[in-house]
């Protein structure tokens, strides 16, 4: 009886092992197929990106001259026209790659769908010919956070999934984003003073008449 229960004993070990193996070949080829896909992903989502990095730099270095010339009634108008929201891939499993990076990512295009109406707020009840400065300035403040927000975010990809770092050469555009939002929220702060220290004034030519 002894060597019965041995042989039924080793038969039954070798029955679990087999399913382990089996369970873990299972596990390890879901996990390479897993990979591939969210690397694939990754590579199609930084270059989407890139791309819209580099359509926010030019959304921010729009002057609205053509040539360098005004229009015939001596405006300003914008020469380069606003991307709006990227256009994310459909074809592929979001499922595969880090959550929160998905979430960052997919609810990025509502946010530059929000900015656009502000945007078109700005430009219609607020910015006044010939320059439109209003109008330009709230455009680049929101396109320079957009192309800096999409910069760090394909940063994240490349480090997280082994992409190389995209070369720009000589050229540096997030550096010029930085410079764009800094100016802009540095003369909005002196504005913001100004008005500031222009109401307190009135307050007090009020409290004194």
């Amino acid at each position: 009886m002894t060597d019965q229960y041995v042989v039924a004993f080793i038969g039954l070990l070798g029955v679990v092992i087999g399913s382990v193996i089996t369970i873990f070949q299972t596990f390890w080829a879901d996990r390479k197929e897993r990979d591939r896909k969210a690397r694939y992903l990754a590579i199609r989502l930084v270059c989407v990106l890139d791309k819209y990095l580099e359509d926010c730099l030019s959304v921010v270095n729009d002057d609205g001259l053509c040539c360098g010339q005004r229009t015939r009634e001596g405006c300003l108008e914008p020469q380069v026209k606003s991307p709006g929201a990227p256009v994310l891939p459909s074809d592929v499993d979001w499922k595969s790659i880090d959550h929160a990076l998905m979430y960052d990512i997919m609810s990025f295009p509502s946010d530059v769908e929000a900015a656009d109406k502000e945007i078109a707020s700005v430009d219609s009840e607020v910015a006044v010919g010939p320059d439109y400065d209003d109008f330009f300035e709230e455009r680049s403040f929101h396109y320079a956070k957009f192309g800096l927000r999409v910069h760090g975010l394909a940063s994240k990809l490349r480090k997280k999934y082994g992409i190389p770092a995209k070369d720009y050469g000589w050229r540096d555009p997030v550096g010029a984003l930085k410079k764009e939002l800094e100016e802009i929220e540095e003369r909005r702060k002196r504005q913001q003073t100004a008005i500031q220290a222009a109401f307190a004034e009135t307050e007090k030519s009020e409290k004194t008449s």
